[in-house]
């Protein structure tokens, strides 16, 4: 919880930092020539790590809003959902775990390391929020759970769904070209993008004691995601 606050106080601290005028005018003159972007992206999300170990690869939406601060400085709202394949687990019923839904919601900063109105773009963006997870009901064979207590039992069978909402944290790369302008200032309203993400998931192992017994893995606590997509971002000046 120490860490959670400490990151809290970091984003809080660059977004005061942004606020701040370039001179020390008499009164803050916010500009940018961008306010506004909305963006609406597309891909594959890939699962690391144990998550990797319970589902496979599947197809990533997302969206987005960003705020403008200063030329270079924006807060943003990120929401997607992922849909992950199921893998080949022997102690399903059917030999199949179940397909997983993961929906994401954070919010936080970008930074652009290049004018976000020049041909090319290029930002980096952190935020903190939460993962939703869902799954159908599954039936792992040779598993006798009671409450958070699994053991193997042979002849044993126990149907459970993976329903669980947690904190997670975000950090992404962003590269873009800008290819529809407006004004007189040239000002960009479109920019087509491609997106790395990566999702750091903390989740509680009393929970994912089930769907982890279907695969034969231990219990985890983490997890690790990354979406990888392309998309187009609206921008108003």
């Amino acid at each position: 919880m120490v860490r959670y606050k400490k990151l809290g106080l970091v984003l809080g601290a660059v977004a005061m930092l942004a606020l701040l005028p370039a001179k020390a005018d008499a009164q803050f003159i916010r500009y940018s020539p961008i306010f506004w972007s909305f963006d609406v992206n597309a891909g594959v999300a890939l699962p690391m790590g144990d998550l990797g170990d319970v589902s496979k690869a599947g197809v990533a939406i997302a969206g987005g809003a960003a705020y403008f601060l200063n030329p270079r400085l924006a807060l943003v709202v990120k929401g997607g959902a992922d849909f992950l394949k199921g893998d080949s687990g022997s102690a399903f019923d059917g030999g199949e775990g179940p397909d997983l839904t993961v929906i994401h919601y954070t919010a936080g900063i970008e930074g652009h390391l290049a004018d976000p109105t020049g041909e090319f773009t290029a930002a980096i963006n952190v935020g903190v929020g939460g993962a939703s997870f869902d799954t159908d009901l599954f039936a792992v064979d040779d598993l006798d759970c009671s409450g958070t207590v699994c053991s193997p039992s042979t002849g044993a069978r126990t149907t459970s769904t993976f329903s669980q909402t947690y904190f997670a944290a975000q950090g992404g790369l962003t590269l873009g070209y800008n290819f529809a302008r407006q004004g007189t200032n040239n000002i960009p309203v479109v920019t087509f993008f491609i997106a790395g993400n990566v999702h750091l998931i903390f989740a509680d192992s009393d929970d994912t004691k089930v769907l982890a017994g279907g695969y034969g893995v231990s219990p985890f606590d983490s997890m690790f995601e990354i979406p990888i997509t392309v998309g187009l971002r609206f921008n108003i000046p």
